[in-house]
């Protein structure tokens, strides 16, 4: 200490009032060791008693490595700490780093569940002997219990992520704690990303701490670059036992049973888990009076305060207690005197619903990390049992680790956040599991519909306004869309009736409108069960906006549907008969013929599958306020033309459509949209069957065979349609319909796709004609798959022709296929001399017989050949062909 005495001396001389970590080392010291306070600290500069602490230094596992972590929160940006559940991490050690924080040091915990946000800061405020709210407080959604005098909060769900976006630097904010981390929900995950950002590029002496009581650390720190602190923790062996199995549909009367058994056989408290409210009700209902005088707690987020106390205080001496919880109690509150723990094997997660595009709480098999944490529940005070109500066989089926949320959920919300935040991007965040592109992508998609962000993926002004109500941005869309009190109230019932399952599943009756007049009747009557959770959830998105109106009128459907639509719409349906109706995104859905919707033009859809489950009629007039007007002009293969027309349109939908005015200034347009129809639909737009086509196709493609090295292109159909943007359009013209479009010589358009000089080698060895000796000039065929190209020639016009003739500069003979006067096929040869010699002379008997009065000569050699039948000398020759 006399080390210190004259730098900390001198150091809150010069500072007087600012920060001085030196004095609060001191101060650390002094309620650690007793020594009493030194002179020169100012008393004002202690803003918290941290005496009280004195009890659970000595208690609590996680004490022995408090000062580990302090000391390397002076020299590390990220610090990982693990330990096992009550060992005091999220209690104790967050009020030890507060201590070597100066005065006006800050400190927010996010934890995952608002029921263990609320009870890690009561316990945080006893320890220090104050009320939530001074030193300690909290904030979950729709409740707050901060001061000015608050240095540590426990926040939850979304709301660090909110700060951030309301102050990117978290200014005032010295240590960030994620607990409970291994839960891997979207929420930690994306407000470690931005935290780890802001560290990064604006508050390197931000410090950030990772908290855990089950998680792969070794990955985790280096992922984060972050040092390990592992605390031992106390626990005693647990003897797992396997009951009988339960499903998500009788989890809670086999719980029951089970718990009954167990209260028999061992003594303790006892602790159950299963996966909802309605599952806890149900068990505790089912219990009854069978365990005697042993409490019975029931333990959930919707519960008061004072009976969420009760079930997490220690039993009275010589007085047992059944504790039937929820996942909160598996790691994040430490419930004393468990001997036997209960599990269901089931949880709730949120799932990412297709159906209504949002996330919904479902019950799921839980994962062995899971089953882990609830087991070791039981082994906190001593040796523990653990019934698990599920198989052997079943257990070897369970998922080892959860997923991280991410990879499953949807990202709308958090895309939109993070828009909000500085303009950044999703994919340039520092994120521990990157999200997946295609859930991605889908959420920008969503959100550029809505209009909250623009092309670039910036946040637009409506788009803040949706951001800043703690909901879903769809949900968001309906609130900001209603403009009146009625509007608001009609919005927060459908986004109530949304956000829970259906509370009147129906084959026949998909209308949205009549479960609103089922919830308000409920409310009106106060009912209880599932009426009363969506009249909650209702009043909730009321007290949002600022809405005290619970409207008991029956709501107008139309109105529904207009806010429907706003939220989704992509998913605005028009009939397209027999029950069928498209979408705004383009497919299809089905609603029963039964049903009365049926007769609606217009729906906006809810919730649906391969049919329509939720739905409520809009009207026209009102679609045109969220419709966009485009030009379209493009190519109609069914009318065999280019379309050019104004349409209002969502989606797929056409709501009104016109032709464009000015008709003769498109022709730029219609150029770039036939060039761009032309690799799909050429064939029908073009004539590629004319005959020159087909034979210069044929042509080049026999000298590209013989001659790579001339590196002549390909001319097939699908490669020059492919390639139609190079050369189509300056042979276009003003040709807009398939029959102008016929009348373009593509002979001349291909062959402009050669150079100069590959023109003149395609000419060169592959010569349209050949003469021969009546001085006709006949054309070469280039037939596709033949071995040589083919002359085919009257035999008569051959006469006095001793040689095959030749092409590919001499190097190929033609075959030669000779015809009988009425063109008939009488030879083919590639050898014109041998044929002469022999093989003439036996064709020659069947010609004179089938054409008596033309001249078949004994010596074809030396003879003249004619183009017909022979006339005298004195006769002038027949015309030429």
């Amino acid at each position: 200490l006399q080390l210190f005495w004259g730098t900390a001396k001198k150091k809150v001389k010069n500072d007087g009032h600012k920060r001085c970590r030196y004095g609060f080392v001191f101060v650390n010291l002094q309620v650690h060791s007793g020594i009493p306070p030194f002179p020169f600290i100012h008393q004002d500069l202690i803003m918290t008693d941290f005496s009280s602490l004195q009890p659970y230094l000595r208690q609590l596992p996680a004490a022995k490595i408090s000062d580990r972590l302090n000391l390397l929160l002076h020299s590390e940006q990220r610090v990982v700490v693990t330990a096992p559940p009550g060992a005091g991490k999220s209690t104790l050690l967050p009020l030890t780093m507060l201590q070597q924080l100066p005065s006006e040091g800050k400190i927010v915990m996010l934890e995952p569940r608002r029921l263990a946000a609320r009870q890690i800061a009561t316990c945080m405020a006893s320890m220090l002997g104050e009320p939530v709210g001074k030193t300690v407080g909290y904030r979950v959604r729709f409740e707050t219990k901060v001061s000015r005098d608050t240095r540590i909060e426990v926040v939850t769900e979304g709301i660090l992520t909110r700060m951030l976006v309301e102050d990117a630097t978290l200014d005032g904010i010295d240590i960030v704690v994620f607990d409970e981390f291994h839960e891997r929900s979207l929420a930690s995950d994306t407000a470690l990303a931005l935290t780890r950002e802001v560290q990064q590029l604006l508050r390197p002496e931000l410090r950030l701490v990772v908290m855990s009581a089950t998680i792969d650390a070794s990955t985790l720190c280096a992922a984060l670059q972050a040092p390990l602190v592992e605390s031992e923790g106390r626990m005693f062996d647990v003897e797992i036992r396997y009951g009988e199995e339960a499903d998500e549909r009788n989890c809670a009367e086999v719980a029951a049973r089970t718990v009954v058994q167990a209260h028999r056989e061992h003594e303790g408290d006892i602790l159950v888990f299963l996966p909802g409210q309605g599952e806890i009700i149900r068990c505790c209902e089912l219990i009854g009076d069978a365990l005697g005088a042993t409490s019975l707690c029931p333990l959930y987020g919707m519960l008061p305060p004072e009976e969420q106390s009760r079930a997490i205080a220690p039993s009275p001496p010589g007085q047992r207690k059944v504790v039937v919880a929820t996942p909160v109690a598996e790691t994040s509150l430490t419930i004393e005197g468990v001997r036997v723990v209960v599990d269901s094997g089931f949880c709730r997660t949120l799932v990412y619903q297709p159906r209504n595009s949002m996330s919904r709480l479902e019950t799921v098999r839980i994962s062995m990390d899971m089953a882990r944490q609830r087991s070791g529940r039981a082994g906190r005070v001593a040796e523990g049992i653990c019934y698990r109500l599920w198989t052997k066989a079943t257990e070897l089926r369970m998922e080892q680790c959860r997923k991280p949320e991410i990879l499953d959920a949807d990202l709308a919300p958090v895309a939109l956040d993070i828009a909000a935040w500085d303009g950044a991007r999703m994919t340039s965040l520092p994120w521990l599991t990157p999200p997946p592109a295609a859930h991605l992508s889908q959420a920008e998609s969503l959100l550029r519909a809505l209009g909250a962000i623009d092309s670039h993926g910036a946040i637009t002004t409506h788009g803040r306004r949706l951001q800043q109500l703690p909901c879903h941005p769809r949900i968001a869309q309906m609130l900001v869309l209603a403009e009146n009190a009625e509007q608001q109230a009609l919005a927060a019932d459908v986004a109530a009736i949304l956000e829970e399952k259906d509370p009147m599943p129906s084959d026949t009756d998909a209308d949205l409108n009549s479960r609103i007049v089922a919830l308000r009747e409920a409310r009106g009557k106060h009912s209880k069960g599932r009426w009363q959770r969506l009249a909650d959830i209702a009043r909730q998105y009321r007290q949002m906006v600022g809405c005290r109106r619970e409207d008991a009128a029956m709501p107008d459907s139309h109105l529904t549907g207009w806010l429907i639509a706003g939220a989704y719409p992509e998913r605005i349906a028009m009939a397209d008969g027999h029950g069928r109706y498209r979408l705004a995104s383009g497919g299809y859905v089905q609603i029963d013929d039964r049903d009365e919707l049926s007769a609606c033009n217009c729906l906006a859809v809810a919730e649906m599958g391969s049919r329509i489950f939720l739905a409520s009629p809009v009207d026209e007039g009102d679609l045109k306020r969220l419709a966009t007007r485009y030009e379209r002009i493009e190519w109609d293969s069914r009318q065999g033309r280019v379309v050019a027309q104004q349409e209002w349109r969502i989606g797929s939908l056409v709501l009104q459509s016109q032709p464009i005015a000015g008709d003769s200034d498109l022709q730029e347009q219609r150029t770039r949209v036939i060039c761009e129809a032309a690799p799909k639909e050429g064939l029908s737009m073009f004539d590629f069957n004319a005959d020159e086509v087909q034979r210069l196709q044929q042509r080049v493609a026999a000298v590209a065979h013989w001659h790579e090295e001339l590196g002549l292109p390909d001319l097939s159909a699908a490669s020059v349609l492919a390639r139609a943007e190079e050369w189509l359009p300056f042979y276009i013209g003003k040709a807009s319909t398939t029959a102008e479009l016929k009348k373009i010589r593509l002979d001349e358009a291909l062959w402009s796709l050669l150079s100069y000089t590959q023109q003149q080698s395609v000419e060169r060895f592959a010569p349209t004609h050949i003469q021969v000796p009546t001085g006709s000039r006949i054309r070469v065929d280039y037939r596709p798959g033949a071995e040589a190209p083919v002359v085919s020639v009257r035999l008569q016009e051959c006469f006095g022709m001793t040689d095959t003739p030749r092409v590919d500069d001499g190097r190929r003979p033609v075959l030669m296929e000779l015809l009988s006067p009425g063109f008939k096929p009488v030879q083919l040869t590639q050898d014109l001399h041998s044929f002469w010699q022999t093989t003439y002379f036996e064709v020659r008997k069947e010609l004179r017989r089938r054409y008596p009065k033309h001249h078949w000569p004994d010596n074809p050699l030396e003879a003249e050949a004619v183009r017909g039948v022979k006339r005298r000398s004195s006769d002038q020759p027949s015309p030429s062909r």
